[in-house]
């Protein structure tokens, strides 16, 4: 920790904390502070002696510690990420996780303190973290790379409040490859993007066009909490490589390989993307995207954006799968491998809501910091609500706060925490705030066309159908795989613009896909019963009731937010025509 003169000095800045220690407090308050002081004292203070460090200083569940440089600092925080995750002290026998960032510059003493930016940029990236996950600074990163056992994602440049300029961030990965099953690898959604080929060497333009859509293609799927993306510069090393898909899996530690091409064609550029599978080397998804020849940056964003949602919503759809089917031959199931059960159930009936709350209340019991569980589980609720099938709406939006609230607290970093604490908002009327939830999400993950398309129903209910369209169109170019509800929002909009025959075209699709779930049936009833269809409209007032027999206008009335008297008169009065009861 060598002495700059005038007190300051060189220094890495370890800053840890326990996640979600609020909501673990809050539950068991004793039980948690003492098992914060047993970690500092059995496993970090013991871990940063090992390494030529010490602890500076502890507040709450925060831990400020000082390291001579980067190299031991990492290291240090390696084997306390690993020695706590094995540690079962928690409240309930539950391991506590930790969040870690570590920066190295000029710190300054303060009596028992230290100061600077060194300190702020290491909490900051302490507070990008992820629980069990360690952030290091591109200055860290610079100093560590080939001296540690650890991987590096590549999280791109945040911007640090106070910091002039953007700070590149890195996510430590570690370095051990996935264990391998019968099946072959952990069925996780881990991905690699290979730089992508310019088909077409002769051309700069593809060339540069080649490696943009790599970064931010990287960048963009790292933003899917769900997802485990390997940087981009460990992606590198296998541009242009001649090795089997197996050999560049099994290297990077990853289950799927996605990579791609681009060729200059006469007046327009072709990008070829493929996804496959690591093990097998099989493909998995391919798509093929022709744009205009231009310097466009804006174009540019748009087709790195489509291709990121697409990669996303294939590999999440593709692994809820796999780990469903694995998890389905064993025993015990943990935490994990219950949220995958419950994520791949089709919330489409009675039946299968209680199916995946079940799976999702069992997670929660065995993992009090899974944050996915609790936000899984309060989605059982928000579902209930838009179905119709709540017996009291506000009863049972009131279940779902407290859930999505811990969820947050447990990570504040996911983007769908903060969706569906939107959409709980929405639910009850409260626009501003479910405003403000979207825009947190859509800054945590701007690829995430489920919050553009819940913000389009949300302007729905505040009497603005023509501009929650726009927004609807933006999600569904960006996601074209996108789940059947964006198709029945997008009907009614229509109809609150009477534009009746579209609407039915729009809320068949949804239908047709999915004919268990009620809100499309309704929303297609009064759409018949406007333009006058009185048979089309009779047969989907039967099937309403086939599926809600307790149905009635005025039970729908009330629970309905629409900001206007006038829009949920419109839509009622579809309904009465329609025939169903009042």
């Amino acid at each position: 920790m060598a002495d700059q003169g005038d007190g300051q000095k060189q220094a890495a800045i370890l800053i840890a904390d326990v996640a979600g220690y609020s909501a673990l407090a809050e539950a068991r308050e004793a039980e948690t502070i003492a098992a914060v002081r047993d970690l500092g004292s059995r496993i970090i203070a013991p871990a940063a002696r090992e390494h030529e460090g010490r602890v500076v200083k502890t507040v709450g569940d925060g831990f400020l510690l000082e390291f001579p440089s980067a190299v031991p600092a990492v290291k240090a925080a390696m084997a306390i990420s690993s020695k706590a995750a094995a540690c079962r002290n928690g409240p309930r026998g539950l391991s506590l996780r930790l969040r870690m960032g570590i920066h190295a510059g000029l710190v300054f003493p303060a009596g028992d303190d230290l100061l600077g930016n060194c300190v702020n940029i290491a909490a900051r990236l302490q507070s990008l973290a992820a629980p069990g996950e360690i952030c290091i600074s591109g200055t860290v990163h610079e100093q560590v790379r080939g001296r540690v056992g650890a991987a590096f994602d590549d999280l791109g440049l945040q911007q640090v409040r106070n910091i002039a300029e953007p700070v590149r961030i890195y996510r430590i990965t570690g370095n051990s490859l996935p264990a391998l099953e019968p099946e072959g690898p952990s069925p996780e959604a881990s991905v690699a993007v290979l730089p992508f080929s310019s088909a077409s060497p002769a051309s700069e333009h593809t060339e540069a066009m080649a490696q943009t859509l790599t970064e931010d293609i990287t960048i963009g799927l790292s933003r899917f909490r769900a997802l485990r993306v390997v940087s981009r510069n460990a992606a590198q090393r296998f541009a242009a490589s001649g090795a089997g898909a197996p050999v560049v899996a099994a290297e990077l530690g990853v289950r799927y390989l996605a990579e791609g091409s681009v060729r200059q064609l006469p007046g327009r550029l072709r990008i070829t993307v493929t996804l496959s599978d690591g093990t097998s080397g099989l493909s998995l998804w391919s798509g093929r995207y022709d744009r205009d020849l231009s310097n466009d940056f804006a174009q540019q964003d748009v087709l790195a954006a489509q291709i990121t949602q697409t990669l996303a919503t294939q590999l999440q759809s593709i692994s809820r799968q796999k780990s469903a089917a694995l998890a389905s031959k064993r025993g015990t199931l943990t935490a994990r491998e219950l949220v995958m059960q419950a994520k791949s159930v089709i919330l489409d009936s009675r039946g299968r809501l209680k199916k995946c709350r079940t799976l999702y209340q069992q997670a929660c019991d065995a993992d009090f910091g899974n944050a996915t569980a609790y936000s899984g589980l309060a989605l059982t609720y928000l579902v209930e609500w838009m179905s119709g099938w709540a017996m009291s709406a506000e009863l049972t939006l009131d279940k779902a706060f407290p859930l999505l609230r811990h969820a947050a607290r447990i990570d504040p970093l996911d983007s769908v925490a903060q969706r569906r604490l939107a959409v709980m908002h929405l639910c009850k009327g409260n626009f501003a705030l479910a405003e403000d939830h979207f825009q947190r999400a859509l800054m945590l993950n701007p690829n995430d066309t489920d919050a553009m398309a819940f913000r389009g129903l949300s302007l729905i209910y505040q009497g603005r159908p023509e501009k929650a369209l726009a927004e609807l169109d933006q999600a569904t170019a960006q996601n074209p795989f996108h789940p059947t509800y964006f198709h029945w929002f997008r009907g009614l909009a229509l109809y609150m613009c009477r534009a009746y025959d579209p609407a039915v075209s729009e809320v068949s699709k949804a239908i047709e896909l999915f004919p268990g779930f009620p809100a499309p049936h309704r929303h297609l009833a009064a759409c018949y019963a406007q333009l006058g269809n009185r048979p089309a409209a009779a047969r989907e007032c039967g099937r309403i009731l086939d599926l809600e027999p307790k149905f009635s206008v005025a039970r729908i009335g009330k629970t309905l937010p629409f900001a206007r008297a006038q829009d949920l008169e419109h839509y009622c009065d579809g309904l009465r025509q329609a025939g169903l009861p009042e």
